[in-house]
């Protein structure tokens, strides 16, 4: 299944729905769909099991257990069959089970507790952006807070802060169920699927920060983190290591990369980082290929307002977000001097 979060034109801007693509080209909303399959089976509480079983957003429905994963599916196939005879359909409260994808807001997919992100995964964008030698130790790792977390077709706000602000096309994988210390061996037994992420970086600001010994602005500016378009279950990717990876601003291919190139796979990812105890809905970024602005040494490739990021990944869809410019002033003053540069 490819599952989206979403709201229909009209519907309250908080208001989540959780749909899942048609033939690529319809939005089918599951909890209705539902609903309307079990008011049909003679079920007097067809609304109320399916709000129950049927939440928002991806993260919530593994969260809520394998019962409402089935339920999903059966929702999937039920509106799956419905289309073909009844492509008008509406639900339980007349709201229409099919929408054109073109026309719905997309939210992330997921809202997870957590997102961890791994860098340095390629050894060509490694090569392209440090002269540190390699093999490495450890995966190299980060968490971005949730506040990054973008949808794959929002305004993404550089600070005002940063002036250099770099693009790295992700693929991601979701955590299933709670876990920790999972070995390799059995690692892909808690990936739920894959989704398109991408680490947007402040460089200038990292760069600041590391010699402070920090590392917090950086990576996660609010809206650092754009993700989508969808989020896939694990049986609708055939290889996870052999996906294309694709970055392209204002039309221009600056990445073009494949997952088959990452140093650490999944299950040693897994492995590394479940040490910290994991839960249903988590999201990790796998590290993104070569092709960089700050790799090029050509700082006009840097994001600047106005400029259109298309993030792709292959299997998952390609997320289109615009920079625009803060409209807020900062509230730190980034060329203040040292605390103790005078003592």
């Amino acid at each position: 299944m490819k599952l989206v979060s979403y709201r229909a034109e009209g519907e309250r801007a908080k208001a989540r729905r959780i749909g899942v693509i048609l033939d690529g080209e319809r939005v089918a909303d599951l909890r209705a769909g539902y609903a309307r399959k079990l008011k049909a089976e003679g079920d007097l509480q067809a609304e109320e099991i399916a709000a129950l079983r049927i939440p928002g957003d991806a993260s919530a429905l593994l969260a809520a257990g394998p019962a409402a994963m089935a339920a999903a599916r059966d929702a999937a196939a039920w509106l799956a069959e419905r289309r073909e005879r009844e492509p008008d359909a509406r639900g339980l409260d007349d709201e229409p089970l099919f929408l054109a994808f073109a026309d719905v807001h997309l939210f992330a997919p997921l809202a997870p507790s957590k997102v961890i992100a791994a860098g340095r995964n390629y050894k060509a964008h490694h090569e392209e952006m440090s002269s540190s030698p390699m093999p490495f130790v450890l995966p190299t790792t980060w968490l971005k807070g949730p506040s990054a977390i973008a949808g794959p077709r929002d305004d993404i706000v550089r600070p005002r802060a940063c002036q250099k602000m770099d693009y790295e096309t992700e693929m991601a994988f979701v955590i299933a169920k709670k876990c920790k210390n999972v070995p390799e061996a059995r690692a892909m037994e808690v990936v739920a699927g894959y989704t398109a992420a991408s680490d947007i970086t402040a460089r200038d600001v990292g760069q600041m920060e590391r010699k402070e010994g920090n590392r917090l602005f950086g990576k996660s500016f609010d809206g650092f983190c754009p993700m989508g378009p969808c989020f896939v279950t694990a049986e609708d990717i055939k290889d996870p290591n052999d996906l294309a990876i694709r970055t392209r601003v204002n039309g221009d291919l600056r990445q073009d990369g494949n997952t088959g190139d990452m140093i650490w796979k999944i299950p040693e990812i897994i492995a590394y980082i479940s040490q910290m105890e994991l839960l249903p809905g988590d999201v990790v970024l796998t590290g993104t290929p070569s092709g960089v602005a700050s790799g090029s040494g050509d700082n006009s490739k840097q994001l600047k307002p106005g400029d259109v990021l298309e993030s792709e990944v292959e299997g998952i869809g390609c997320m289109i977000n615009r920079i625009v410019e803060d409209p807020l002033p900062p509230s730190w003053d980034w060329e203040r001097p040292g605390k103790f540069a005078n003592t």
